[in-house]
């Protein structure tokens, strides 16, 4: 499967609309209710105010191709977008691959911890499988759930992320503390050392999720 994740910095004030507005999308379009869909809106509580991301996972960039071309034909769109103009400043689209099942996330209103890693030169699959096993740790210790791993198919080369799910950031903070301590986390951490050269962290709240 893929991931189309568009990013938007709104207007200033003006992120509950924008979120209602991207919610309404996915009434508009067939390809955000087609077998092996979602569809996600989160809002950025870590980076820029306001950030807006919505995340579309499909099993082909084809599908995701026809579904936008059949989007626009509507006529609701137009209306759609007169308002997107209104609130939206400037955005940029992703795309990523999904490595592995990707679960839904489970309601609006829980955080994604998103970690971003850029894989040293030609290491990414070791380092996918890094994060692969990093996401189990995660969720055998309670620390989050859900785990998720992506390549980045555009952006720069060798980029690797893992997203969890959590109830809360205090929560997170406290539990993580605890897995670094295990002799289990230690060794694996020695071994990302040795394929990682940088990473980061961002923090998003589920808005809408949607799935077929």
């Amino acid at each position: 499967m893929i991931q189309i994740r568009d990013v938007f910095q709104v207007k200033f004030g003006k992120i509950d609309q924008a979120v209602t507005l991207f919610a309404r999308l996915s009434k508009m379009s067939p390809a955000y209710t087609t077998a092996d869909t979602h569809y996600h809106v989160l809002t950025d509580i870590s980076g820029p105010m306001y950030s807006l991301v919505t995340e579309l996972m499909l099993p082909s960039l084809g599908e995701w191709e026809a579904g936008r071309d059949k989007l626009f034909s509507q006529t609701e769109f137009a209306d759609w977008f007169r308002e997107f103009q209104l609130l939206i400043e400037a955005g940029r689209r992703e795309y990523y691959t999904i490595e592995g099942h990707c679960d839904e996330w489970s309601r609006p209103g829980v955080i994604v911890v998103r970690q971003v890693f850029r894989a040293l030169k030609w290491q990414i699959r070791p380092t996918v499988s890094l994060l692969q096993r990093y996401g189990a740790m995660l969720a055998d210790s309670g620390v989050g759930r859900r785990p998720r791993i992506l390549t980045d198919a555009s952006g720069p080369m060798f980029q690797a992320v893992i997203e969890i799910e959590v109830d809360g950031l205090s929560e997170w903070e406290s539990q993580r503390r605890g897995l670094f301590k295990q002799p289990e986390f230690q060794v694996w951490f020695l071994q990302l050392c040795s394929q990682v050269e940088a990473g980061s962290h961002e923090f998003l709240r589920v808005e809408v999720a949607v799935s077929s």
